[in-house]
């Protein structure tokens, strides 16, 4: 198995460098003086001067008003750098890595600086679009990927109609003109998105384009092609996105939903199945959502509130959707309290580059609050956070402390040219699921553990009618043919939501946990002779991807020559008439 994926990460890597290669030589064709004819015009005069011929609806990405405020004060945070104090505007800044760079010139910091709904605001905004459009931004790589094309292109369009009363003729003009050489350009290089969503983030740029320019049915088609094409390879059977992430899912069911809206107002039918994925896309969200509305962290992906999901799921029937088999998820709800648990198998390939190595990890909510979280995705703060986030140790699951196997690409040749992807073996989860008139059982196992420590992992859960009993196993065992490594210090980890704090009461087994709401509920551990139960420090990053400080309850242990099964249990208590807020 570990040569097969030797050999295939070899191909892979091979297979990037040759694209690189070729997209280098396309690109500076392109830019050269006979290649610039086929996408470039540099006459604002032959463009049109009236308004777009379509908008992205900008309520589908509602913005945050407090990034909005914090960019105005020149804090040019971004995903893959915190820049809180920069002294110039932001594209005059030597931008400290490829990610935060990208991210830059992609706009997608836009709508938080539109959310703030000021004249200083919009100033601001149509002043970083002029000003890029005056620069020679089309002439550089990372500018010009086409991703990142994609993204500018969508972002512009849902806000420049607000701003369009800012702006003279001749800067409208030269705006418009230099969106439709982003088409164009965007039109030629498609081939060369990244594998991955990339690729359908590409591809919506692209159908978008040929939304946003009447004249343009050539790209339309084009741009339909292709998304058709990525939607059957990324969008899995139950609605899914084949990452695994909730925020992601939520993000391109917005920019599926635009296109939707686009085609509409152009009177033309989308293409066969086109609206059917987006209702099992809906679904699904559906059933990713907590008790306050928002989505559960898993897999890279942040909370989105449930006022940024309204526009998704306004319309769309409730959903009694329980178990996404293809997306690896299962859901345990009764009464007041929700309970979701990550029961995929891991995400290989391209695929798999912001994923997680958290199987089995699950949240817990209850009445509007959560209660027992992951620590969600680190965006902002380098490659040493980002892995960290996606380890074990920072979700609601069991993981070892030592000689555990790195489960992502990290170092060489291959982390340079195809990113921190996962690279383990098949996990190999299983999971069942039984209900009857006293609540619901659920039972997974996966072997992430069994290369080095030689055992396999399950979890079993029951969560009562009235979802104020849950109890948990989880258990230790020897993988068949294998010998555990006797010693190895464990933890089972539950990361709590800053706005809970947490006490040790029972001579140290159990823990009294306070919600934000005021509601408690008593977490007790059965003894076990080599386990002891511990209040730590956590962090959680999944509102904003910056951390959050908050607390987590940990079980350690070793490893026995024994099976070693931990029982744990959550009841609810009942309101304690304190309310706290969340710790910044």
């Amino acid at each position: 198995m570990r040569q097969t994926r030797k050999l295939a990460l070899m191909v892979d890597v091979l297979t990037f460098a040759g694209g690189q290669l070729g997209a280098s030589v396309q690109n500076r064709f392109y830019r050269s003086k006979a290649g610039r004819g086929l996408w470039e015009n540099d006459t604002p005069d032959s463009a049109r001067g009236d308004d777009l011929a379509f908008a992205y609806p900008a309520g589908l990405r509602p913005g945050n008003s407090a990034r909005g405020e914090a960019w105005l004060a020149r804090d040019y945070s971004l995903p893959g750098a915190v820049l809180p104090e920069a002294d110039t505007n932001a594209f005059a800044i030597t931008a400290p890595n490829r990610e935060w760079a990208a991210s830059l010139h992609s706009f997608d910091w836009l709508h938080n600086l539109m959310a703030v709904q000021s004249p200083d605001a919009m100033q601001e905004a149509f002043r970083q679009i002029l000003a890029w459009t005056q620069a020679d931004f089309l002439m550089k790589k990372v500018p010009m990927q086409p991703t990142v094309i994609a993204r500018r292109l969508l972002s512009w369009s849902a806000h420049l109609p607000a701003l369009r009363h800012l702006s003279h003729r001749s800067d409208w003009a030269n705006i418009h003109l230099n969106m439709a050489n982003q088409a164009r350009w965007l039109n030629l290089t498609i081939g060369q998105a990244s594998d991955g969503i990339g690729r359908l983030e590409a591809a919506i740029g692209l159908a978008f384009a040929g939304l946003i320019f009447a004249d343009r049915g050539d790209i339309l088609r084009a741009g339909m092609e292709h998304l058709m094409r990525e939607m059957r390879r990324q969008i899995l059977a139950d609605g899914g996105h084949i990452s695994r992430a909730p925020e992601t899912l939520a993000k391109l069911l917005a920019d599926l939903q635009a296109i939707e809206a686009g085609l509409a107002s152009r009177n033309i039918t989308p293409p066969a199945n086109f609206g059917e994925t987006l209702i099992r896309m809906r679904t699904v969200l559906m059933m990713l959502r907590h008790e306050d509305g928002g989505l559960g962290c898993f897999n890279g992906g942040l909370e989105v509130t449930a006022e940024d999901l309204r526009p998704l799921l306004q319309g769309h029937k409730p959903s009694a959707m329980r178990f996404a088999q293809r997306s690896g998820f299962q859901k345990l709800k009764a009464g007041k309290t929700t309970l979701l648990m990550d029961v995929g198998n891991m995400v290989s390939g391209a695929d798999g580059v912001t994923s997680h190595a958290g199987p089995l990890a699950f949240e817990l909510s209850h009445d509007q609050h959560r209660v027992i979280v992951n620590c969600g995705a680190n965006k902002m703060q380098g490659a040493a956070w980002r892995q960290a986030a996606r380890a074990p140790a920072a979700h609601s699951t069991l993981g070892f402390d030592e000689n555990a196997h790195q489960p992502f690409l990290s170092q060489g040749l291959g982390a340079q040219q195809l990113g921190a992807r996962l690279v383990c073996d098949d996990w190999r989860v299983s999971c069942r699921r039984s209900e009857d008139p006293s609540g619901m059982w659920l039972e997974a196992g996966h072997s992430l553990f069994g290369p080095t420590h030689g055992v396999r992992h399950n979890r079993r859960l029951f969560m009562d009618a009235k979802g104020e009993d849950i109890r948990g196993e989880d258990l230790l065992f020897a993988e068949k043919g294998a010998r555990p490594r006797l010693g190895a210090p464990f933890h089972l980890r539950f990361h709590l939501h800053p706005s809970v704090r947490a006490s040790l009461q029972g001579a140290g087994h159990s823990v009294l946990l306070v919600t934000g709401g005021g509601q408690g509920w008593q977490f007790r551990m059965a003894s076990e002779e080599n386990t002891s139960l511990r209040i730590e420090d956590s962090v959680y990053m999944g509102q904003t991807g910056v951390p959050q400080r908050c607390q987590q309850i940990s079980i350690s242990g070793t490893l026995s020559d024994k099976d070693t099964l931990i029982r744990w249990g959550l009841r609810y208590a009942g309101r304690t008439g304190r309310r706290r807020k969340a710790s910044s």
